[in-house]
């Protein structure tokens, strides 16, 4: 069976992309960006949402 779809090798091509956009930006640009991808994330925002007010919990493992 032949791969359609290489999710290797998209990241690493999608990774490449992000250095290229980010070239130029500080450490704090490069975070706000980040935070802003992850606001418009309908999973991800709440989370962040829920660490800014302090209310995360981490599972532990057992």
């Amino acid at each position: 069976m032949k791969k359609t779809f290489d999710a290797v090798e998209w990241m690493r091509r999608r990774r490449t992309e992000i250095d290229a956009e980010d070239r130029g930006l500080s450490w704090e640009d490069k975070r706000r960006k980040t935070h802003e991808v992850v606001m418009q994330d309908p999973l991800l925002a709440p989370l962040c949402v829920q660490a800014e007010q302090g209310q995360a919990t981490v599972a532990s493992a057992r």
